[in-house]
């Protein structure tokens, strides 16, 4: 890779945080280190990783929770990085979405290769692919402008909150983003404000874009579940 290899790393306890940090900057690679599950949520807004690094054990969301998160949401490789060996915690923690299960202690030359080989793949699966010509229901999403054109051509301008939901969404093709995730994303917390604060953004979005565009917007609710875009979205 022509770049240092990013890595996010999420670990509670300081001493051992910044130990990690130390030892993946020593070997060449770009650590960045947080002690929270809410200030990895924070870092993965502003930040561009290539992988993460997650402990299990964390204050205030359990790391299986932010691994899946992760997964459904963004294009890093994740690594668990634990004291817990238990069998039963190993297959948990790769039915989160885990590309790799460490068990602490990880001698550091083991796990800067383990952090490079990751990197290395995930940055071959997410090249871009030969363009290719958009189904008729298409919807686009243009990135720097701010705007989801319609398959008709009309498009809607957008605010930066709605644009970072549709984002969401977008990362997602035919499976619908977890409530939790979507309020811990774009709000920082889930709570009961939070989650009507959700609910009327949506409202807006759908009334705005609809008015806009002449066509009814494919924001779909998965009951129990969270949003879905239930047509094509394309980003641009």
């Amino acid at each position: 890779m022509d770049t240092a290899i990013k890595v996010l790393v999420v670990e509670d306890n300081h001493d051992l945080r910044e130990s990690v940090v130390e030892c993946l900057t020593l070997a060449g690679l770009a650590p960045f280190g947080v002690g929270s599950a809410s200030e990895c949520y924070q870092a993965l807004v502003s930040g561009d990783f290539n992988v993460a690094l997650v402990d299990i054990g964390l204050p205030d969301q359990s790391g299986y929770v932010l691994a899946k998160y992760i997964r459904d949401n963004t294009d890093l490789a994740v690594i668990i990085l634990t004291a817990r060996d238990a069998l039963e915690d190993r297959v948990k923690g790769y039915d989160s979405g885990a590309d790799l299960y460490l068990v602490k202690p990880v001698d550091s030359r083991e796990l800067a290769a383990a952090v490079t080989s990751l990197a290395q793949r995930q940055q071959i699966r997410s090249e871009p692919q030969p363009p290719h010509t958009l189904a008729a229901d298409t919807w686009s999403l243009h990135l720097g402008s701010w705007k989801l054109a319609a398959p008709n051509g009309n498009s809607s301008e957008l605010t930066a909150k709605e644009m970072q939901f549709l984002e969401l969404l977008a990362s997602t093709p035919g499976r619908a983003v977890a409530r939790d995730s979507l309020l811990n994303t774009l709000y920082l917390r889930h709570d009961e404000y939070t989650s009507r604060s959700l609910d009327s953004l949506v409202r807006r979005l759908r009334a705005k874009i609809t008015a806009d565009t002449g066509v009814p917007v494919p924001i779909k609710t998965a009951h129990a579940v969270g949003y879905c875009f239930s047509a094509t979205l394309h980003t641009v």
